[in-house]
C-alpha cells in the first residue's frame, strides 16, 4: 500500500481507496481517451458497476451517444470497466470513427445518412424500404367510407412495393 496525494485537498490517502477519506474526492479514473478525444464518464461509472445488465443499460446508451462507438466496441469498453472497476485511460475501438468516415463520408453526411437509416421503415412482408406513412386524413376518409370495416384505422405505414399496410 502506498500513499498518494488527493488531487483536490492535497492530503495523503491510500492508493487502494476509491475516494479521499478527508474530502470525498473520487480517486478512480473517470476519463478515457478514445480516438484522440477525452470523454468523462463520471456520471455513467456508478451505474456501469452495477451487477445486472438491466440496471446499466441506460448508461450503455449514453456512452454510445456520447462517443459514437459501435455496439460491440461499447460492450467491450463496459466489460473492461466492470473488470478493472474504473475507466481505462485509453480505449482503442476495433473500428475507429476515422475508418467509418472514409466509408460513409464526413460527419455531417454520415449523421444525415444515419438518421435516414434509423427512420426508414422496412415492410415486414417484402422487406422493401420503399414505404410511406399513412396520413391521418387518409385514415379518417377510410373510416368515413368503410366505417368499422376500414383497414387503415389501425395501420401506420404503407409499402409502395407490395401495397400492404402495416
Amino acid at each position: 500500500m502506498a500513499l498518494i496525494a488527493c488531487p483536490e485537498c492535497g492530503k495523503e490517502v491510500s492508493n487502494k481507496s476509491r475516494a479521499c477519506i478527508h474530502c470525498g474526492c473520487p480517486l478512480i479514473n473517470t476519463k478515457c481517451n478514445i480516438n484522440g478525444t477525452v470523454y468523462d464518464f463520471s456520471e455513467e461509472l456508478p451505474t456501469l458497476l452495477l451487477e445486472r445488465v438491466e440496471d446499466y443499460l441506460p448508461a450503455f446508451g449514453e456512452i454510445r451517444m456520447k462517443t459514437l462507438l459501435k455496439i460491440s466496441d461499447t460492450d467491450r469498453l463496459i466489460k473492461i470497466i466492470k473488470q478493472i472497476k474504473e475507466v481505462p485511460e485509453t480505449f482503442t475501438p476495433e473500428y475507429p470513427l476515422e475508418a467509418r468516415e472514409k466509408l460513409y463520408g464526413n460527419n455531417e453526411n454520415s449523421a444525415n445518412s444515419a438518421n435516414k437509416r434509423i427512420h426508414s421503415i422496412t415492410c415486414p412482408y417484402c422487406n422493401s424500404m420503399n414505404t410511406r406513412k399513412i396520413t391521418t386524413t387518409s385514415k379518417v376518409i377510410d373510416t368515413a367510407v368503410w366505417g368499422i370495416f376500414g383497414t387503415k384505422r389501425n395501420k401506420q405505414w404503407h409499402c409502395n412495393n407490395c401495397g400492404s399496410e402495416f
